[in-house]
């Protein structure tokens, strides 16, 4: 089997994602008190702002699932997250040209599914130029779309029409579903402009940047190696594609990935016990940044969902592509790999063990191929099992010579890469 080829992000501290930030939300609590409560319920009121409402766009019988008291205890949840080229009132040069889309478009589209004991996440990358079958999809206004087979990312704008968030992500669900056998709990869609915002808010990231990349399409112009990159600058590394690597959408799917990774070192790095604006900052614009599902919207959920999450290793954090291969008749396309990309979405489904051979990148940055299951034991009979009559040792085979050590130098570990940032 062959699946694609993901990227190791640089090295990240071991402590769990989720159990630093609740450390220091109850930190906040602790130290600021009242402060924390009125900051608590300004930013309730600016998630529950931010929710989007598609019950009335999902067929019947697919009803989007509320958020019970029990926080989804006991089950998988498989959260839709897209990340959209919409130009509406974005009109600096940084965004392209709002005149090239006269839609919104799905950029990046991932599937975070988080496992039942909550030991584990992974995350599912799914190539926007993959050829797919769209479904009939309902738009805001009541009318539908005829079913058709195009690129995945045109699911969004199948349902958006011009500017519908609604009825481009009930599209894109709806798509995600049909493809993948999953059923799709939550989502999230974060815009061009709210990507700037957050990394804004960290004061830029850290990142190792692979090789020079000079594209003016994407406003990026980068040297290679390790720097600081401001919001312009890592919106610019996202978005590049042709200017960078092997110019295809899945180069670019694995530079998302890397810069995901340092944003969360980023935002792991700051002491938000001592800088509170910094926290206060980074929160108001994520939230601000995101639309989400109206089972997301509830902060004391959202919170009630990280807590379950609190004792997660990293090791257990998996980002991974969806098994494809380039199209036959274009080279600019890509089509799902069978049996490969059925086994991953199985393996999902059943909220079961990844198929073996499966190369993902996990929440330590390193490159990991899943293993073959364990060989069964051997049902040969052992010396002493040997058949009556017959002597043990008459089974047993010689022993071989023990093998002369080599003379030959050991060849030069590789040096050990650099740590970025730069240890102080």
């Amino acid at each position: 089997m062959k699946y694609p080829v993901q990227h190791a992000a640089t090295h990240v501290d071991r402590m769990g994602i989720p159990r630093i930030i609740l450390a220091s939300l109850l930190s906040l609590v602790l130290f600021f008190g009242l402060t924390g409560v009125f900051v608590y319920a300004a930013l309730a009121n600016q998630v529950k702002s931010q929710a989007i409402d598609i019950s009335t766009l999902t067929p019947k019988g697919k009803k989007q699932q509320e958020l019970p008291a029990d926080q989804f205890e006991g089950r998988a949840l498989n959260i839709l997250v897209s990340g959209i080229d919409s130009r509406y009132d974005q009109s600096a040069g940084n965004y392209g040209d709002p005149e090239e889309l006269v839609t919104i478009q799905s950029d990046t589209t991932m599937v975070a599914h988080i496992s039942a004991d909550r030991k584990t996440v992974t995350v599912v990358s799914i190539p926007r130029d993959l050829i797919t079958d769209i479904p009939s999809c309902t738009h805001s206004d009541g009318t539908t779309t005829w079913e058709y087979t195009g690129m995945f990312n045109s699911a969004f704008a199948t349902g958006a029409v011009t500017n519908d968030i609604a009825g481009g992500i009930a599209c894109t669900k709806a798509t995600v579903e049909q493809l993948t056998g999953l059923t799709i709990d939550a989502f999230t869609v974060v815009d061009f402009s709210g990507f700037q915002n957050m990394v804004s808010a960290l004061g830029g990231v850290w990142l190792d940047v692979e090789e020079d990349i000079d594209d003016d399409s994407a406003n990026a112009h980068l040297k290679a190696g390790c720097q600081k990159l401001d919001a312009v600058q890592a919106f610019g590394y996202a978005r590049v594609r042709y200017g960078a690597g092997d110019g295809s959408d899945l180069s670019r799917i694995g530079r998302q990935q890397k810069l995901v990774s340092a944003m969360f070192r980023e935002l792991l790095s700051k002491n938000f016990v001592t800088d509170f604006p910094a926290l206060v900052s980074f929160l108001q614009s994520a939230i601000s940044s995101l639309s989400m599902s109206t089972n997301l919207s509830d902060i004391n959920a959202d919170a009630g969902l990280l807590l379950s999450l609190m004792d997660i290793e990293r090791a257990n954090i998996r980002f991974v592509t969806m098994p494809n291969h380039l199209d036959d008749f274009d080279s600019n396309r890509v089509r799902a790999t069978e049996p490969d990309a059925s086994a991953l979405w199985q393996a999902l489904a059943s909220d079961g063990a990844l198929p073996a051979g499966l190369q993902y990148t996990d929440g330590n940055g390193q490159l990991v191929t899943v293993p073959d299951p364990p060989a069964e034991a051997s049902t040969a009979p052992t010396p002493s099992e040997a058949p009556e009559g017959m002597d043990s040792a008459a089974t047993t085979p010689p022993a071989e010579s023990p093998t002369p050590p080599e003379t030959a130098a050991a060849p030069s570990p590789d040096p050990a890469p650099q740590p970025c940032p730069p240890q102080r």
